[in-house]
């Protein structure tokens, strides 16, 4: 070990050298989650020192954030193999695309160019800081392609042919971090920049050959007891119990909680305590202002162990027989629940899809807020009942704080958060039931403005969620044989087959049709209206670019053919239809209607039709 020289680098200097990749290095296993926690970790390190009054210099001064370690040998053929670490580096990688992305397009000129932190041009092509496969390049070539808009950019990098999971997993990171970025951050992005080059420090444990890399890498990860906070916990609950054969059981019920909870992913032990300990028993939570203390929120995601330690009174943890029933008994049960919880966000169950929905708008603290109505004592009726009330409620509040223009970003959700799981932390179902209700008309009463929601104004990711929330509904409601389903209209990698906005209208004003026939005063009325949700649906991308720039009448009959939205605009459509006829007689304030030819008019009758589907989808409990 005497090669072993470890050194403190930033991010600007980390990504000076050139990495290469050993064959069992180049899988990317974050899941967007991870990358969003590493957004937020980042991002809320910046904001503890970051003051609008500050100049740039003084984010010099910031307190790091601190990434992790990369292991490497002597560098060979101008780059450095990478034995250890290229998930944290390929996700840093990505935060500088994005910005570098963001920077050009936003045009901030005074934000670091972090292009040549990407890598450098050598004869016309690309070559990347970090050795990438072909696909991986090539995703990234299409991302910062600079003739592209970033939505072109996003289309052209899912349509790359031969994308492993890794792939996807990293395109959908693309995809939504901006939507993880707090509001402070981007309107001060050259700041974040700056911080995130400059402070954001990693480890890099060079080795002088790559066989003595392998070594630290064995010595690093197999050998010797490397004590984490799960170990630690452990540690102090099973301590406290005094009789052999009880520290056993114990002991046995641990092991089987624990790899229950690493049966759904590496880190889901942690995140399970994390997740418990805040939505049971945290009362307080950092506040706004500069230099305000950390609460139980922020202790326990520093160190939920530490936590556990000084406030088992809270916990009702007392002597052994306590920390006996919690191992045995409390644990337990909360493992099965937030089981229930992850396997429903991964993938719909019936009659929870829900939490599958909430799940893929990235809502960080949704675990928290289910685990938090739930109690050791409810039979499964009980607590699955609870927990899908409180999910339909955090359904309509992210819904209508979109239709209201806002961001649901860690930093906008987590002090409503966490006021919401205090509100509703172990209530009853028939108070849990009457706290909704009581809660649910402040929120329901933004979705009557839905149909003013467009598509230049609001996020394209928004746009498609609703409506695939709102086809998803109509094809259930209508009994529709072939159905499509909210995952398919929902999934960004199925190439050809992913869904994209449709526009009814043609891109550009139609000067040859007599303004008495289309409605519109003029190009700028025309270029507004036309992207009213009500002038919007979904189509697979193959045949959103097949009709090219089509007018409404010509791809009407084609309409015919695709998912019900546009099925709902064909005459066709409602011919010899009696679950139709019958939705139709039971719902008449729907208006689901043919149209010949869309019009001005038209837009306001089905925004109108979208918004009352929207209302029975989030009704009332």
């Amino acid at each position: 070990m005497a090669y072993v020289n470890p050194s403190t680098q930033s991010i600007k200097t980390c990504f000076q050298s050139r990495y290469s990749l050993q064959y069992f290095q180049r899988e990317y296993k974050w899941e967007p989650r991870h990358f969003a926690e590493l957004i937020n970790d980042v991002q809320e390190a910046f904001l503890l020192s970051f003051d609008p009054k500050h100049g740039r210099t003084e984010v010099a001064s910031y307190a790091p954030y601190f990434l992790g370690s990369i292991i490497t040998s002597v560098e060979a053929h101008g780059k450095k193999p990478l034995v250890d670490g290229q998930q944290r580096l390929t996700s840093t990688f990505l935060l500088l695309a994005f910005l570098e992305r963001m920077r050009r397009d936003k045009q901030v000129d005074a934000a670091l160019d972090l292009s040549t932190l990407l890598g450098s041009v050598s004869f016309g092509v690309m070559d990347y800081s970090i050795e990438f496969s072909a696909s991986r390049k090539a995703i990234f070539d299409a991302y910062l392609d600079k003739t592209l808009t970033i939505d072109q950019a996003i289309e052209a990098a899912e349509d790359v042919n031969g994308l492993d999971e890794g792939d996807e997993r990293l395109l959908e990171a693309l995809r939504d971090t901006e939507s993880l970025l707090d509001s402070l951050v981007k309107d001060h992005i050259a700041y974040f920049i700056d911080y995130v080059v400059e402070r954001v420090l990693l480890i890099d444990i060079s080795v002088a050959s790559e066989a003595e890399a392998h070594r630290v890498f064995v010595t690093m990860n197999d050998r010797g007891l490397r004590l984490g906070p799960i170990d630690l916990l452990k540690g102090q609950i099973l301590s406290r119990i005094t009789t052999t054969a009880e520290s056993q059981a114990c002991h046995a019920s641990w092991v089987d909680s624990i790899n229950q909870l690493r049966a759904l992913g590496a880190e889901e032990d942690s995140l399970f305590f994390r997740t418990l300990f805040r939505a049971k028993w945290a009362d307080s939570i950092r506040g706004k202002a500069k230099g305000d203390a950390p609460g139980d929120f922020d202790n326990i995601g520093d160190a939920y162990h530490r936590w556990f330690d000084e406030n088992t009174e809270k916990l009702g943890i007392i002597n052994g027989d306590d920390y006996s029933r919690f191992a045995k008994v409390d644990i337990p049960k909360y493992v099965e629940i937030y089981s229930f919880i992850k396997q429903a966000e991964s993938s719909p169950i019936t009659g929870y899809e829900v939490l599958y929905y909430n799940a893929v708008r990235k809502y960080s603290f949704h675990a928290m807020i289910l685990m938090a109505v739930t109690s050791v004592n409810d039979v499964t009726a009980s607590w699955k009942a609870k927990i899908l009330l409180v999910a339909r409620l955090a359904d309509l509040l992210l819904t209508s704080r979109t239709i209201e223009g806002k961001e649901n970003n860690y930093e906008n959700l987590r002090d409503i958060s966490f006021n919401l799981t205090k509100a509703i932390r172990g209530k009853t179902e028939a108070e849990l039931l009457t706290y909704v209700r009581a809660e649910w008309p402040r929120y329901f009463a933004h979705i009557s403005q839905l149909s003013k929601l467009s598509y230049t104004k609001s996020d394209k990711s928004d746009l498609l969620f609703l409506l695939a929330r709102i086809a998803t509904y109509l094809e259930d409601e209508l009994k529709m044989k072939s159905k499509t389903g909210f995952m398919m209209f929902w999934k960004r990698d199925r190439n050809q087959k992913t869904f994209d906005i449709e526009h009814l209208f043609k891109s550009t004003y139609d000067t040859t049709v007599l303004p008495a026939t289309h409605g519109f005063a003029d190009a700028k009325e025309y270029a507004e209206q036309r992207n009213l949700l009500g002038a919007l649906i979904l189509l697979p991308r193959a045949r959103n670019r097949s009709l090219q720039d089509k007018s409404y009448k010509e791809k009407l009959p084609i309409y015919a053919t695709e998912n019900v939205l546009a099925q709902t605009l064909n005459p066709a459509f409602y011919g010899n239809n009696p679950d139709l006829a019958k939705f139709n007689v039971a719902r008449p304030g729907i208006g689901l209607a043919s149209v010949a030819d869309f019009e001005k008019d038209s837009i306001a009758f089905r925004g109108a039709t979208y918004t009352a589907l929207a209302e029975l989808i989030w009704a009332t409990p």
